[in-house]
This record gives structure tokens, sequence and C-alpha cells, in this order.
């Protein structure tokens, strides 16, 4: 009986709260992808990303990471994505060496834009 009630709790609406360990693992989690991002992606097409969004589903399988580009970055768009999904496995990888779950969710970027930097622009043209 009681496995039909977590069926039902567990596919119940999408508006359900968040828990405590869940948030602590997305904090930590964005931390240190912004700490690799910072100090151990040396690839000169990444320069001038910057992570904007951060979320890790509700079952911890997946985090989305949301990346602009400075407006003096010389890289495309479309070779800064693919340069991201290489590295993600190394991303991965450096996870799991410094975190402690049981398993290490899988990294899905997505190109928000532009990010406008004020002081930035005069010496790309």
């Amino acid at each position: 009986m009681s496995s039909s009630r977590n069926r039902r709790s567990r596919s119940g609406s999408s508006f359900e709260p968040v828990s405590a360990r869940h948030l602590r693992v997305q904090s930590t989690l964005f931390q240190d992808v912004s700490l690799l991002f910072r100090d151990a992606l040396s690839d000169p097409r990444l320069e001038g990303v910057r992570l904007a969004s951060f979320e890790l589903t509700p079952d911890g399988r997946l985090v989305h990471l949301g990346y602009t580009l400075t407006s003096e970055s010389a890289s495309n768009p479309r070779e800064v994505q693919e340069t991201l999904v290489r590295a993600s496995g190394y991303l991965r990888s450096q996870l799991a060496q410094h975190l402690d779950l049981k398993r290490v969710p899988q990294l899905r970027f997505t190109f928000l834009g532009l990010a406008l930097d004020g002081g930035g622009e005069g010496g790309a043209r």
C-alpha cells in the first residue's frame, strides 16, 4: 500500500517544495563549477564565458547551466557551445573527485546571449 502512495506523491504537482538537501547540493555544485571555470579551464575559446544561471533538476541528474559571452570575446557562440560540451566530461570528473555524491549530474549548457559590459567595447572594433 505504501508504494502506491509514494508513487502518487512523487508524480504529483511540479510545485512541491525543494528540500534543504537539494538546495545544499545545488549551492555546492554551483560553487565548485564556478571555481573550475575560473581556475581549471584554460581553453582560449572559453575566455569571456560567464555563468549566468544554474539549476539542478529535482531528481538531481541534470544541471542546467546558462552562460553569457562578453562583447570582447573572440569566439562565436557555436564554437563555445561545442567546447563546453567537450569539457563537460572533465568538469564532471573533477566534481566527482571533490564531492561526496552518489551520482554526479550531467551538465547541460545553454547560451543566454551577450553580456552587457560597460567599459569593454572600445577595443573590439
